[in-house]
């Protein structure tokens, strides 16, 4: 971790928690693409820049999560840069206090606003606007959030944001948060035919197969919907599933964890919903999911 290695002639991933990509031009300014978690993570990134003796041209962010935008408001004012990024993540960007509030389904209480919730407001342009480097290329990734983007180097190098998550950590827990399930199992069907370009997913190793990791993936969100089918044989609450959930797959007990899998939940029920596999109805002014009579 916090290495740089070379991925290609001018194509750079700097390994942190969340992996960073760096496109080098030929007159040695370069290309951010994602900024880490915050300030910390920002100062690492411009050190091994610096180091380097390279200059930032301008910062790409795939999408407004913390981990991705955390480190782009100290990198922006540090440089005088701009950071751009889709209409729709920007405003998240912007506005860092939507997306707790999204996720959360209200003004956030503060035991939720964590490091992970907690990104500095930082003015993003449309990525539009940016006039990319000959061979560079943006990639529409839905599906993990608003409007997320992978980016292809000139070197033929992917980086693809979040589009996949890597197999350990699914198989510790087969859920992670996703905003649109349906647009997700379409992004990774998509992604199979990336298989043997070198791609980048932002927590995972570099990978030439990238269809087998797509295929994990896939199956991680089967396997979320068939568990959800099979506790919905007897009608259950929102919460009820979300605790069940929570003592199968051993999660913590803390304030964020649960909203995060109460959030979880709501998006696999929305799919199943749509798919008129699950159904609901409301009995002593509680909401009660259960199978559907199609199901």
């Amino acid at each position: 971790m916090f290495e740089l290695i070379k991925l290609g002639d001018n194509t750079y991933c700097y390994t942190m928690p969340t992996n960073v990509g760096i496109y080098r031009r030929a007159d040695n300014r370069v290309y951010i693409i994602d900024t880490g978690v915050n300030e910390r993570s920002g100062k690492r990134i411009l050190s091994v820049i610096e180091e380097h003796g390279w200059t930032v041209e301008a910062v790409i962010l795939t999408h407004a999560h913390t981990d991705h935008a955390g480190g782009c408001r100290y990198i922006t004012e540090t440089t005088g840069c701009k950071a751009y990024a889709t209409a729709a993540e920007r405003i998240f960007v912007e506005n860092p206090d939507l997306e707790p509030a999204m996720v959360y389904g209200a003004f956030p209480c503060r035991d939720f606003r964590g490091k992970f919730m907690n990104t500095p407001a930082c003015p993003v342009r449309d990525i539009c606007e940016l006039q990319l480097p000959m061979g560079m290329e943006l990639i529409h990734l839905p599906g993990h959030f608003a409007d997320m983007i992978g980016v292809r180097t000139p070197d033929d190098v992917y980086f693809m944001a979040d589009s996949v998550i890597a197999a350990e950590t699914l198989t510790k827990c087969p859920m992670s948060y996703i905003f649109d399930i349906e647009s997700q199992y379409r992004t990774l069907d998509m992604l199979k035919k990336y298989q043997g370009k070198l791609c980048v997913p932002s927590h995972a190793a570099p990978t030439k197969d990238i269809a087998c990791l797509a295929e994990k993936n896939r199956e991680a969100l089967d396997k979320v919907n068939s568990r959800l089918r099979d506790l919905l044989r007897t009608p259950e609450t929102l919460e009820g599933l979300t605790a069940s959930l929570t003592c199968e797959w051993e999660l913590a007990d803390t304030y964020g964890q649960y909203v995060m899998t109460l959030s979880g939940v709501r998006g696999h029920l929305t799919y199943l919903r749509h798919r008129g596999e699950v159904d609901y109805h409301f009995e002593g002014h509680q909401m009660l999911w259960e199978l559907s009579d199609k199901a």
